[in-house]
C-alpha cells in the first residue's frame, strides 16, 4: 500500500439484536482512496477474544451506486455469553503493507422462547390491515395482507407499539409469559392529521 492510498473498511446492514449463539448476516465493504480495484482481497472478522468468527473474499464488482466500494457479505455466529463486539480487518497479502480495520458490534438477545400472534384490523371498517410495524422493544414485525404477524420472543415486560400510515394506535403494555395471541385495531385517521404519517 504506498503512502498516499489508504483503505477504508465498512460494515452496514448489522442486525438489531442478534440471537444468541445463532448465525447473522452482516455487509462488508473496502474502498481505496485512489479507487484502485479490490476484488479478491480477503476480509476477516474476529471475536471480541479474537478468534476469528468468518472471512471471506471482497466480490468482483464495486456496490451498485458507489464509484468503487468493493464489498462482501458474510455469516457470524453471534456469542452465547461475551459481548457482541467484533473487528473487521483487511488480510495484509502482497499488495497491501498493513491492514486497516475497523469495529462494529451487535446487541445480544436471549434465544426467544415463545410465539406472540397479532391480528390487527382498522376499528370502524374491521378490515385487515396489511404493513402494519409492530415492535415491542428489540422484537419488531409487519403484518401481512391478511392482518396477521408473529413475534418470537423472550419472556417479560414489552410496551407494544403499531405505526401505519394514515393510522393511529395507542401503545399498550403487554406481558409474555407463554404463547399468546392478541386482536388489535387502529383507528383511521385524514392525511393531513398530524399523527397520520410517522417518521422511522
Amino acid at each position: 500500500m504506498s503512502d498516499n492510498d489508504t483503505i477504508s473498511l465498512a460494515v452496514w446492514d448489522v442486525p438489531m439484536p442478534v440471537t444468541a449463539g445463532e448465525k447473522f448476516a452482516v455487509k462488508i465493504g473496502a474502498k481505496s482512496s485512489s479507487r484502485r480495484e479490490l476484488d479478491g482481497y480477503r476480509v476477516a472478522v474476529t471475536d471480541a477474544e479474537g478468534v476469528l468468527a468468518a472471512s471471506g473474499a471482497l466480490g468482483q464488482a464495486p456496490l451498485p451506486g458507489t464509484e468503487a466500494l468493493y464489498w462482501t457479505m458474510l455469516e457470524v455466529t453471534a456469542p452465547v455469553r461475551q459481548t457482541g463486539e467484533y473487528e473487521v480487518r483487511l488480510i495484509p497479502g502482497a499488495t497491501i503493507d498493513e491492514a486497516v480495520a475497523t469495529r462494529f458490534s451487535v446487541a445480544i438477545a436471549p434465544k426467544p422462547e415463545h410465539k406472540l400472534r397479532v391480528t390487527i384490523t382498522e376499528r370502524d371498517s374491521a378490515e385487515a390491515l396489511g404493513d402494519v410495524e409492530i415492535r415491542l422493544g428489540p422484537f419488531h414485525a409487519r403484518t401481512d395482507k391478511s392482518g396477521r404477524a408473529e413475534l418470537q420472543l423472550c419472556k417479560g415486560d414489552y410496551q407494544l407499539q403499531l405505526w401505519r400510515t394514515a393510522h393511529i394506535a395507542q401503545p399498550q403494555p403487554i406481558s409474555i409469559k407463554g404463547d399468546t395471541s392478541l386482536e388489535l385495531t387502529m383507528v383511521h385517521v385524514p392525511e393531513e392529521h398530524p399523527d397520520a404519517r410517522w417518521v422511522r
